[in-house]
């Protein structure tokens, strides 16, 4: 597995559920290009660097989606991929998405369509 730079784009969208607002977190990345690419690893948690919950993804995914995301976190992800035989590649750049406490904003955050790339 090479060590190709993975990139996250995110936006947020909102739902109601009964304890309040909960969102779902829609990420992009571009694919890699490796040959024998199985597929994505989205880790997430609500530490910066620390990721407590893991999302897999097949290997022809470019985009996913992360739902039931409480209010009042900041919510950090970062992506790996890996091969058939098991090896992972390093995480990509980490984004973070902030749900915020209060009532859900007309628009989505982010650009759906439109991805924000990590340097």
């Amino acid at each position: 597995m090479s060590k190709k730079m993975l990139l996250l784009a995110v936006g947020i969208v909102f739902c109601s559920v009964q304890t309040g607002w909960a969102a779902t977190v829609d990420l992009a990345w571009d694919a890699n290009s490796e040959s024998d690419l199985a597929g994505y690893e989205l880790h997430y948690g609500t530490s910066s660097g620390s990721y407590t919950n893991l999302k897999v993804f097949g290997r022809t995914a470019t985009q996913g989606s992360v739902t039931g995301l409480l209010e009042g976190n900041t919510y950090y992800f970062a992506l790996k991929a890996f091969d058939s035989s098991g090896n992972r590649s390093g995480f990509s750049n980490q984004v973070s998405a902030e749900i915020q406490a209060d009532e859900p904003p007309a628009e989505p955050l982010g650009q759906p369509g439109k991805p924000i790339y990590i340097p």
